[in-house]
């Protein structure tokens, strides 16, 4: 009896040490009342660094694609030539201005040239009227680069690098919101644990003073009432527990709870919400949308859009292979006085032609791309396999998940009939102090377990949005 005494002494203190902890940490911090589940997704996507980042990706990639865009870009540009010493002084200035069109990688252009002094023969080209000579033309590509170029396939390539962010930022995003709402439920199952064993511990401490009552009036021996104590003492230490377990994870949200100005925020609110207001919540309709949602993960849209960068990859080095033929027309005339030679419009059409013997990099480079074709399609179909797996196993827990929610329910229920009834006894003298205690304690486990079961349902709900990318749209 001794050693009990000597050992609910040294709990009892160690008991009062972490509750006096408690209290210096609580008489620190302001207390706040939690969020609801909403409010700390609102939070999360809004203002924390981490989306805030994401988001940045975005937009680096809409300036890719209109640094692709720019390609497209009309211009201006001008030359001016002039000779400084010697027998001949002549000066030509040239002025053009430059419109690419996507198609047929043509251009149209339209100049202006002007010239004076003398030319040598060799260099009648670049003579004048007085008044200049104007000029509009055309270029085109006939085979090598009419259907597509390097420059068409970086535009195409960077509007599917735009969507591809999009995809992965969804991706990304919903991840980050997973984490955070785990956090939540796991700092919730501990707040509810504590409101139940802090239920039946004020019963146990009413209980307590009848106790000393009897014992007082000698209707029980002392040794009952130390029994009790001592099991009292257990559940304050399970209490402490609880407590310390729901502040570390108060702690742990606070990282994704964020403020406006994306400060973090700490929650400090003793009571759990009586209703989080759960979104993610299943039914028949529900699994058929999340199904539906497998075939639009944005795992597989990342990976669909990196096949379609390559095959745009593969038509370039197609193209390459073709040889190059590039037409050139224009119609010039100049005005003033001069030369007659120069009176008249001017037509001009002009062909080049080109084409590598064996051309061995352009059919390299067609292999090496044809293999990464096939790379992707069989990454992508492992990747819709093991999506459709983590989905089914998830579907599995969840159905496991509602059985064992029921299961517990009743088992506390009937711990806590359990328990009425042997204080019933006791009271009558028919049980003892060590049959009531193991009453007692089994009715705060069973609690216990069926708000883990009921959070558990919460989880296994959660992860069928996470498995299927439905926990947040990006696009919202």
């Amino acid at each position: 009896m001794v050693a009990r005494s000597f050992i609910s002494l040294l709990l009892a203190l160690a008991l009062l040490g972490s509750v006096s902890s408690a209290k210096v940490l609580a008489q620190s911090q302001t207390t706040q009342p939690a969020p609801s589940i909403e409010g700390l997704i609102e939070s999360m996507v809004n203002y924390h660094p981490y989306v805030l980042a994401i988001n940045e990706g975005n937009y680096q990639a809409a300036a890719e694609l209109e640094i692709a865009r720019s390609s497209f870009d009309p211009f201006i540009e001008q030359k001016t030539k002039s000779r400084v010493s010697g027998y001949y002084d002549g000066t030509n200035l040239t002025q053009r201005f430059t419109n690419p069109i996507e198609d047929y990688n043509a251009s149209v252009f339209g100049e202006y040239r002007i010239a004076g002094g003398d030319f040598p023969s060799y260099e009648g080209y670049y003579d004048t009227l007085s008044g200049g000579e104007a000029s509009v033309g055309i270029a085109m590509s006939l085979l090598q680069n009419r259907e597509i170029d390097k420059r068409r396939t970086a535009l195409r390539n960077a509007g599917l690098a735009s969507s591809q962010w999009q995809a992965l930022a969804s991706s990304l995003i919903n991840d980050f919101v997973y984490k955070g709402v785990s956090e939540y439920i796991a700092w919730y199952e501990s707040a509810l644990q504590i409101d139940a064993v802090t239920e039946l511990l004020n019963t146990a401490f009413e209980r307590e003073k009848a106790l000393v009552t009897r014992v007082e009036k000698g209707d029980l021996a002392s040794i009952v009432l130390t029994e009790f104590k001592a099991n009292l003492l257990q559940q304050r230490l399970t209490l402490a527990e609880l407590k310390q377990k729901r502040d570390m994870h108060a702690q742990m949200l606070s990282f994704y709870w964020r403020s406006p100005s994306g400060d973090m925020q700490a929650v400090k609110s003793d009571k759990p919400p009586k209703d989080i207001n759960w979104p993610y919540w299943v039914g028949n309709g529900q699994l058929v949308t999340l199904r539906n949602a497998l075939r639009e993960h944005p795992e597989l849209d990342v990976m669909k859009l990196e096949q379609q960068v390559v095959e745009n990859k593969v038509a370039l080095a197609d193209n390459a292979l073709l040889p190059k033929l590039d037409l050139t027309a224009s119609i010039a005339r100049d005005v003033g006085a001069g030369s007659q030679t120069l009176e008249g419009t001017e037509t001009k059409v002009g062909l080049s032609f080109s084409y590598p013997l064996g051309n061995r990099k352009a059919k390299a480079e067609r292999a090496q791309l044809q293999s990464k074709q096939r790379e992707l399609a069989h990454k992508l179909t492992s990747t819709e396999q093991a999506i459709a797996q983590r989905f089914e196993q998830a579907l599995v827990y969840w159905g496991q998940a509602k059985d064992i929610v029921s299961l517990q329910s009743e088992n506390a229920a009937l711990a806590k009939t359990l328990s009425k009834v042997e204080k019933t006894r006791f009271d009558a003298g028919d049980s003892d102090m060590f049959v009531l205690n193991a009453r007692a304690q089994n009715e705060i486990k069973a609690k216990m377990k069926e708000i883990k079961a009921r959070v558990d349902l919460l989880k296994a709900e959660l992860m069928l949005y996470k498995e299927a990318a439905m926990l947040y749209s990006f696009n919202k």
